[in-house]
């Protein structure tokens, strides 16, 4: 009985190993379904080549994917103001020998980007939390070669509930991008939870 108990709980231990291990895979399978990141991609017009930043990029969950689509001639540079959060992107980037990931502290106004390098900005899942978003895109304005794109991703309160107005509604987005040095050329609505808001920099007067 006790050969066998101890059978049972070697076995529910590799179980559970597995399923701990599988947990992250799972979870950014079902990410990707909700997000379509090559979808999202194909649409914003990711090339291979390309130097893009990525403002707020977190745990880096949208940052390899850019990886992954501007290929080895291209660069992703992942900036955020969480350095524990860039650290994470540089483990993963290092653990698996990902090459064009370059991460960079910025501040709340300021993504301290390299100037006039970035053929494309995306801002996933971030915009709504940015503390102060019309400065914050036109410190991004100097990192930008001319025609560059800037990509906002972010979810549309109007698809779920958000009963903590947690979320910007596409008219407040609006009405922000309004107000910065950058127009909106154009919305993609195509995903469940989000919308894309298509940047470029307003011409001179």
């Amino acid at each position: 009985m006790a050969a066998r108990s101890k059978k049972w709980l070697i076995a529910a231990g590799l179980i559970g190993l597995i399923a701990s291990l599988t947990s992250g895979q799972s979870s950014d399978a079902s990410r990707d379904a909700i997000e379509q990141p090559e979808k999202v991609m194909a649409a914003a017009g990711v090339k291979p080549g390309m130097v893009i930043g990525e403002i707020g990029a977190g745990h880096g969950y949208f940052t390899f994917w850019l990886a992954k689509g501007v290929g080895e001639s291209g660069k992703v540079y992942a900036n955020d103001i969480d350095g524990s959060a860039l650290a994470a992107i540089e483990r993963r980037r290092d653990a698996e020998k990902v090459s064009n990931i370059e991460t960079v502290l910025g501040s709340i106004d300021d993504p301290r980007l390299p100037a006039a390098s970035l053929d494309m900005v995306f801002i996933v899942n971030a915009f709504h939390d940015l503390t102060r978003p019309v400065d914050l895109l036109a410190n991004l304005l100097p990192a930008l070669i001319p025609g560059a794109t800037v990509v906002i991703m972010d979810r549309d309160p109007a698809r779920f509930s958000d009963p903590h107005r947690h979320f910007l509604s596409r008219k407040q987005v609006e009405e922000i991008v309004g107000r910065s040095v950058f127009e909106l050329v154009k919305t993609e609505t195509f995903l469940r939870d989000h919308n894309l808001y298509i940047l470029r920099a307003r011409k001179p007067a």
